[in-house]
């Protein structure tokens, strides 16, 4: 899976989860293939080291941008841009071990 698939599928679940409680009353009537998707991340970040977990945290699942991230971290804007370059090396190399197995 290439770094541009990753950042596209970050993005879905970046909507997903901060808009979370609207959409689940149309999840219930009219399952999406989202929730899937973001459980599949859940489940691969589960493994990260805590550091790349709490980027993902914050920039995926609590929507922030990296800049408020690095203010809510009392982090530097670049070295939150650093880690989230790591994460998505993470997350590539996961999800190509799985899809290899």
């Amino acid at each position: 899976m290439t770094l541009n698939e990753i950042r596209q599928q970050l993005k879905t679940i970046r909507l997903y989860y901060t808009s979370k409680a609207r959409f689940s009353a149309a999840f219930d009537t009219l399952p999406h293939s989202v929730t899937e998707l973001a459980a599949a991340y859940a489940a691969t970040i589960t493994s990260a080291p805590l550091d790349l977990y709490l980027i993902y945290y914050e920039l995926y699942v609590q929507g922030l941008t990296q800049e408020a991230a690095a203010v809510d971290l009392n982090y530097s804007t670049e070295y939150i841009r650093q880690k989230n370059k790591r994460l998505l090396l993470f997350l590539q190399q996961k999800l190509s071990e799985k899809e290899a197995s």
